[in-house]
């Protein structure tokens, strides 16, 4: 009881808020994201810094992903990234078209081109830092379906209110994204009307994602309603 009004207090204080600005206060919004179990306080493994396997799980977390669901994935092999397993937050990611494009492909040999006769290859680089165009690219993914150019994002990540012309950091897309800066944009996402999102259907969890053609919740409603349904 004391977690659901917790959360539900959270819920309240983070809708009454304006848009949150980098360099501000977040302690409100770490606490959402803790509370709602897409960080926690041993998450991140850099003080500085947010590795690209830090970025895409919390990213899959706010769209619905939870560590039972990975724990459950099972099946045939498929082809995801070279450096990551498939049935994974990762390969979730990857079927979701969340995370593909120029900022995962490399000409590189692999055991996996040998067999294809390509040097064409995917790579998720997990433990590499991420760049702020990266971090809005995979965040821009999760709230449509066409294929966004790389070059685009900016552009995109404005359309769809993840950033405006008031945040520092997008002056130069190719730094890499401050914790601080990260949590602000979770907090925004958890903001958006869900598009991409993941929920068990009829006991049934779909790497792919399902869809919600209608935008009929934000992702914030949607994982506090899911989670005071499971107290």
């Amino acid at each position: 009881m004391e977690r659901i009004i917790s959360i539900a207090l959270l819920v309240i204080c983070l809708l009454g808020m304006n848009t949150v600005y980098a360099d501000s206060d977040i302690s409100v919004e770490r606490d959402m994201l803790t509370e709602l179990n897409i960080i926690d306080e041993s998450y991140l493994s850099n003080s500085n810094t947010v590795t690209r396997a830090e970025c895409i799980v919390a990213i899959t977390r706010v769209i619905g992903v939870t560590n039972e669901d990975i724990e459950k994935l099972n099946g045939a092999d498929f082809v995801a990234f070279e450096d990551t397993d498939s049935y994974s937050y990762f390969g979730c990611a990857y079927r979701a078209k969340i995370a593909y494009g120029e900022e995962c492909i490399v000409d590189y040999p692999t055991y996996r081109t040998s067999h294809t006769g390509k040097n064409t290859d995917f790579f998720f680089f997990p433990n590499r830092a991420a760049t702020v165009k990266e971090t809005l690219a995979f965040m821009v993914r999760c709230l449509q379906s066409d294929k966004t150019d790389f070059d685009l994002i900016l552009e995109k990540a404005k359309d769809n209110g993840l950033i405006n012309d008031k945040d520092d950091f997008i002056q130069n897309l190719n730094d890499f994204i401050s914790q601080d800066n990260f949590f602000v944009l979770l907090e925004r996402l958890l903001q958006q009307k869900r598009y991409k999102y993941y929920d068990r259907e009829n006991n049934r969890f779909k790497m792919e994602g399902n869809i919600d053609e209608e935008r009929c919740m934000t992702y914030l409603e949607f994982l506090t309603q899911r989670q005071m349904a499971e107290q």
